[in-house]
């Protein structure tokens, strides 16, 4: 009896010994193996202890080559512990299991962290943190990069304000330098080492450049980076723009875009500016793209390019002023309006087109309002200006059935509509043919001042357009007979049918063509129901949101 009052009094000292810090024993039966970051428990079912970390081996500090992998490791004797691993200097980062960057904790407690395709920057100090319910420890080992005595290749983006970010991964004080393509010549950009890695070139002018890190100690350059194109900074877009031109008049305006004459301060030449509100930039940079890479007499030639002008967000594009306004404007008033000036100015239109679909661009708003005409020289010549709803077309694509794939189709403006073709007013993707059937219409249009499909309503016109119902009252096409065969071909409402800008201008009748005065009172009538403030049907009251 004495032996057993002695036994429970001797487990009542054990268990009041425990019981004076908290929660120090725990009953663990069973358990399972660890996973990555955690320690696992022993699995023999009998009851543990749960003991408070402790280090057994410390971190080493570690030195390895740019681009090979380094391993940092400790290890802890603990139970149902984690191990997390920061970087604590030259900055203080949080790292996480993935990437270039692999976490572990093994069941015997070894704390592992590698570092794949080390860079400059990792260089630093590590710490590793293992730790349970009661408490942890850490420590800490200092990684070493050797960069081999060249720096790395910067990388290059857009800067989102315009001008270019470089940056870099040297853990030195380096000298940042650029080259423009075509020039040869290295230029810093920085006046003193920098020892951020990372440097806006906001105000950098419009070019392309290759940039190369130079180090401030030894001289030593790394390899260049690729060219990368800037745009230009939007302050020093907005300065050479000033310097340039000087601003006359507004000439047109549109929802989207406004036109003013100027006139370059260098060349004294008279330009028009065409400057296009935010949101609608990448119709501009197509719209200069198309007209900069190449040249044609009846085609608006581009000199120029400023984003971010006049405000951040818009673009200007600086054109070729045509200086005698829209050609039936022009014809409407003038003594020599036949079916010869007619043929003459069509043939121009027609090869303005061909020369677009030959470099896969179709126009997609040919009307009487983007059709001017240049008094300036020995003779008119046709201009077709605004390709501001232009689509650059699928390599090939410039025959007369061909499709622009992923192109939204709206329903055409009503200043659009009389010269949209049935595929357009259907929603079919555009095409070349879009083109040829509006040249058809305007030369109904030229030769009569009659428009074909117009009815009292858009829902008439559209119907008319659908259907191809069209005809040639002959009260208005006496001595112009030889024309409608062209027309015929242009207006053929089958798009792999219908005549393309090239096979029409073989057409006889550019030859034939005779000195038939034409109705200007016609073509007045026409024109000025199109105008906003004419008072004729409504459906020619209202203007594309691109005039």
């Amino acid at each position: 009896m004495t032996e057993g009052l002695r036994c429970v009094s001797d487990r009542l000292c054990v268990w009041q010994g425990l019981s004076k810090r908290a929660w120090g024993l725990k009953l663990r039966r069973g358990g399972s193996s660890g996973s990555s970051g955690s320690a696992a428990e022993p699995n023999d079912g009998v009851v543990t202890e749960l003991r408070a970390p402790e280090l057994s081996e410390p971190a080493a500090d570690v030195t390895v080559a740019a681009g090979a992998s380094a391993t940092l490791s400790c290890r802890g004797l603990a139970t149902r512990a984690t191990a997390s691993w920061r970087k604590t200097a030259p900055e203080t980062l949080a790292l996480r299991h993935g990437g270039r960057f692999a976490i572990s904790f093994t069941s015997d407690g070894l704390a592992t962290l590698t570092i794949h395709a080390c860079r400059a920057s990792d260089a630093g100090v590590y710490c590793c943190l293992i730790s349970n319910e009661l408490g942890g420890v850490q420590c800490s080992a200092r990684l070493t990069v050797a960069t081999g005595g060249l720096p790395g290749v910067p990388v290059v983006r857009a800067h989102p304000g315009g001008g270019l970010v470089v940056q870099w991964d040297e853990s030195e004080a380096v000298h940042l330098e650029y080259c423009r393509v075509g020039e040869g010549e290295w230029r810093r950009a920085t006046e003193t080492p920098a020892t951020a890695n990372t440097l806006a070139l906001e105000e950098l002018p419009a070019g392309q450049y290759s940039f190369r890190v130079v180090s401030a100690r030894s001289g030593a350059a790394g390899s260049a980076s690729g060219p990368a194109t800037c745009g230009g900074g939007g302050s020093w877009q907005r300065e050479q723009f000033a310097r340039r031109y000087t601003l006359e008049e507004e000439i047109g305006r549109g929802r989207s875009a406004r036109v003013l004459s100027a006139r370059d301060t260098g060349t004294g030449q008279r330009v028009a500016l065409k400057q296009v509100v935010s949101g609608r930039g990448a119709d501009a940079v197509r719209e200069y793209r198309i007209l900069s890479s190449g040249a044609h007499g009846a085609v608006v030639r581009a000199l120029a390019l400023f984003a971010e002008v006049p405000r951040a967000g818009a673009h200007t594009l600086v054109l070729e002023l045509v200086g005698g306004g829209p050609l039936l404007d022009w014809a409407a008033s003038s003594t020599d309006y036949n079916e010869r000036t007619v043929a003459t100015h069509t043939r121009q239109l027609l090869s303005a087109l061909e020369w677009l679909h030959s470099n896969n661009v179709a126009h997609l708003d040919v009307r009487p309002e983007n059709i001017l005409v240049e008094l300036g020289g020995a003779q008119p010549q046709l201009k077709l200006v605004d390709l501001g709803s232009a689509v650059e077309l699928e390599g090939g694509a410039s025959g007369s059935g061909s499709n622009a794939d992923s192109t939204t189709v709206l329903p055409p403006a009503p200043a659009q509509l009389e010269f949209a073709p049935p595929e357009c007013v259907l929603g079919r993707p555009p095409a070349p043919a879009w083109d040829a059937w509006a040249a058809g219409v305007f030369l109904y249009v030229f030769l009569t001042g009659l428009s074909p499909f117009l009815d009292e309503s858009i829902e008439e016109t559209t119907a008319n357009i659908i259907k191809c119902d069209y005809c040639f009252p002959p009260e208005h096409w006496g001595g112009v007979e030889r024309a409608q065969e062209l027309i015929r071909r242009l207006l053929e409402p089958v798009p792999a049918r219908r005549h393309s800008p090239a096979e029409a201008l073989r057409d006889p009748w550019f030859e034939q063509a005779g000195d038939t005065q034409l109705s200007s009172t016609q073509l007045k009538t026409f024109l000025e129901r199109r105008r906003p403030a004419g008072l004729g049907n409504a459906l020619h009251s209202l203007r594309s949101p691109d005039t």
